[in-house]
Order: structure tokens, then C-alpha cells, then sequence
């Protein structure tokens, strides 16, 4: 019997591989090309089953199957595979996405979230982002900042106004960025990074992630009016406060501060503003 990478076996599970077809795969990687009974011989498995599960990487386009009596299989080169998947994947996102979209919306509610893994919280980052009508304020460190730069750049070409605290130099092409005055202690003593997130007053998202990996140690997100009022106020705050320590080490003028001060994005005029506003009218004219 043939002993294949478990390691290996467990990834292709990831992919929608059952057991079998990942063991046949693997299989085939070191042994291509072979024959249905020979590989059920290798792998210790009824032949009968181990040709459905041929068929079925056929199906996935992972294996090649020779034309003729003797039907020997030969393994799809791996980048090959993924390439395909991955073409394949977008399609049927594609098809899914358009046949969703004619479904009624969920109704907003103010609940708050929690964000179980790293992937989930950059998507709901990127979907904010992408959302967005007016104004993107957060502060980021530099892993999860790097995952969303081309999002907050496609932002800015899109006329939403970027806001961005960040904790290394950066350069995000139309953005607003003011360097946090605390970088150097909170990168080199802080054991987690923080990404914190407010679009429009309307949503806002909260992540504490580790240092050293991409586990979440907490994260939220709630598009609760009443809670994203308040973030974009308190963000908005600190970004700004940072601004303004900079310059004034920097001995800007006078006029330069008082510059700084004027909000090119007023928290009264946000979207979320009139939304909570309009929220509140009709609780009071049912």
C-alpha cells in the first residue's frame, strides 16, 4: 500500500476533496500515469469506488483520463488545477451573486457582531470600503492596512474621501493620512494590531489582532446608527488630534492649524447623520 502526506490530504480536503479523490490525486502526482486498478491496488481501496472517485476529479478537473481500453489517468499539474478551480469558482460566484440580488434585502437592525477569523474580518472590511458614499475614517496597522490599500485607493478614485491613521509611513494616492505620534512604542511593545473602521456614520467595524499571526483576538461590526454616530465622531476626533500634534511639533503656523481644523467631512452632514435623524422622525410621526 501506498503512504501519502496526510499534511497533504488535509489541504485538499479545503478544496472539496473527499478522502479518496485526494488520496488518488496525490497518488497520481508521484505516480502519473496509471490505470484505475492499479492506483485502488496502491491506496488499498475496492476498485469500484476508486474508479467514481476517477470520475469524479474528472468532474473537478484534476485528473486526465486516456482515451482507449486501457484508460490510464494521469494527474492535472497542481497549478494547473488551482487555475482552473479558481476560473471555475468566479464563474458560479457570479451566477450565485446575480441570482441573490433579486432576493429582498435583509432590514439593517443595530445588533453588534462578532468576527470569528482574520479572512472574515478583511472581506467586511473590503465590502465597508467598497460601500462606501462619502467618507472612510480608520486607523490600521500595517498587516491589516497592506491587505486593504487597493481598496481605499479604488476609494478615493471613486471621490470617497479616505482618512487614514496609520503607524509607518504610507502613501495611499488621494488619501489623507496622518502618521500616529506613537508609533515606534505601540509597534514595538504593543502584543496586538489594531484595525478600526468607520464608513459614512452608517457602519463601523473594531478588530484587535494578534501581532504574530492571523488570529483574531476580538473584533466586532454593527451598522447601528446610533454607534456608528458616535465612532465616526471619536475616530474622526483622533485622527485629527494626531494631525494636529505633527504640525505643531513641526511649528506649522497658525493659519495652518486653524486650517486643520475646519472638517472637510462634518459629522451633521454624513449619510449615517441623516439616516439616524430620519430614523427618529418616524418613530415620532408613526
Amino acid at each position: 500500500m501506498t503512504f501519502l502526506p496526510e499534511e497533504g490530504i488535509q489541504e485538499l480536503h479545503t478544496l472539496g476533496f473527499s478522502n479518496l479523490e485526494a488520496s488518488i490525486y496525490l497518488f497520481l502526482l508521484l505516480e502519473s500515469p496509471a490505470t484505475g486498478y492499479k492506483i485502488a491496488q496502491a491506496l488499498g481501496k475496492p476498485v469500484a469506488n476508486t474508479y467514481k472517485g476517477i470520475s469524479a476529479l474528472q468532474l473537478k478537473g484534476a485528473v486526465l483520463v486516456e482515451e482507449g481500453e486501457t484508460r490510464l489517468c494521469r494527474a492535472v499539474p497542481p497549478d494547473e488545477m488551482m487555475g482552473q478551480m479558481e476560473r471555475d469558482f468566479q464563474s458560479r460566484r457570479k451566477q450565485v451573486s446575480q441570482a441573490l440580488a433579486h432576493l429582498k434585502s435583509q432590514p439593517e437592525d443595530a445588533r453588534v457582531y462578532t468576527l470569528s477569523n482574520w479572512e472574515q474580518v478583511m472581506e467586511r472590511t473590503r465590502q465597508m470600503i467598497q460601500s462606501s458614499r462619502q467618507v472612510v475614517l480608520l486607523s490600521a496597522f500595517p498587516q491589516p492596512l497592506s491587505e486593504i490599500h487597493a481598496d481605499l485607493e479604488q476609494a478615493v478614485e471613486r471621490g470617497v474621501g479616505v482618512l487614514l491613521k496609520a503607524y509607518l509611513p504610507i502613501e495611499i494616492k488621494g488619501a489623507q493620512v496622518a502618521l500616529s505620534n506613537e508609533s515606534g512604542l505601540l509597534l514595538d511593545h504593543l502584543p496586538i494590531q489594531e484595525l478600526s473602521v468607520v464608513v459614512d456614520a452608517e457602519q463601523y467595524l473594531l478588530a484587535m489582532l494578534d501581532r504574530h499571526s492571523r488570529n483574531v483576538m476580538q473584533a466586532i461590526w454593527s451598522n447601528s446608527l446610533l454607534l456608528s454616530f458616535s465612532h465616526y465622531n471619536s475616530l474622526y476626533n483622533e485622527w485629527e488630534l494626531t494631525a494636529l500634534i505633527r504640525q505643531i511639533r513641526a511649528d506649522a503656523t497658525s493659519e495652518t492649524l486653524k486650517g486643520s481644523l475646519q472638517r472637510a467631512y462634518p459629522l451633521l452632514q454624513t449619510p449615517g447623520y441623516h439616516k439616524l435623524i430620519r430614523s427618529f422622525q418616524r418613530k415620532e410621526n408613526p
